[in-house]
């Protein structure tokens, strides 16, 4: 369980995200977790670029460097152990020994960015991402089947089969249909365990809308 559940250190690894964006995540995870998170940090890690790094490896040292409740964003691919080679990079991953997660957007950003729209994806990708293992850190389990949200989007807690469509298509297929906002399994468990308050599809968009201006 959570030590302070009220406040999440949002660690940006490397230059994939400007600042401003990473405050646009930050508002999405402020409403999706509303009455639970109430206070984000902004980092800025500074490390080596690399382009791969373990995930359990990057979890302690984020535990080290700001303990508590953490999630980081790196531009690093992030690998496991797992002797299957489709299954040791992962988009995202949360250290059970500790309060930390981890996304990565090496797979997340497009090869080249040639709009404004592109890039709002990518972002909406990462949000997705980081609300799933956000998620998790507060016990929140995969869903294998294609939960649906109350808006009829898929709950960011829904994660399909990788090797189904593989990494192109997962991304297209389960991150992109995902939503912004939990289905009523995982909202009522939030509610049940953190007193966590509803979110409607207009609060979220209109947040999100105003941390980019």
């Amino acid at each position: 369980m959570l030590g302070n559940i009220s406040k999440l250190n949002l660690v940006r690894i490397g230059s994939d995200i400007t600042y401003s964006s990473l405050k646009k995540i930050k508002s999405g995870i402020l409403v999706a977790f509303r009455g639970i998170i109430r206070e984000i940090s902004l980092s800025h890690h500074d490390s080596p670029v690399v382009d791969s790094i373990d995930a359990q490896l990057l979890t302690m040292i984020l535990d080290e460097e700001y303990g508590g409740h953490t999630l980081g964003i790196t531009d690093a691919d992030l690998k496991t152990q797992d002797e299957d080679e489709f299954y040791n990079s992962i988009l995202g991953g949360k250290n059970p020994r500790n309060d930390v997660a981890v996304v990565s957007t090496k797979k997340l950003i497009p090869s080249t960015i040639r709009s404004d729209q592109e890039y709002e994806r990518f972002i909406e990708r990462t949000l997705k991402v980081s609300l799933h293992e956000v998620g998790h850190n507060f016990g929140l389990t995969d869903h294998a089947s294609y939960k649906h949200a109350g808006d009829g989007s898929l709950c960011p807690m829904s994660r399909g089969e990788f090797n189904k469509f593989g990494y192109h298509g997962y991304i297209k297929i389960i991150i992109d249909g995902r939503g912004l906002t939990f289905c009523d399994e995982c909202t009522d468990f939030l509610a049940r365990v953190y007193g966590h308050t509803h979110t409607s599809k207009k609060l979220l968009k209109d947040t999100l809308v105003v941390s980019s201006n």
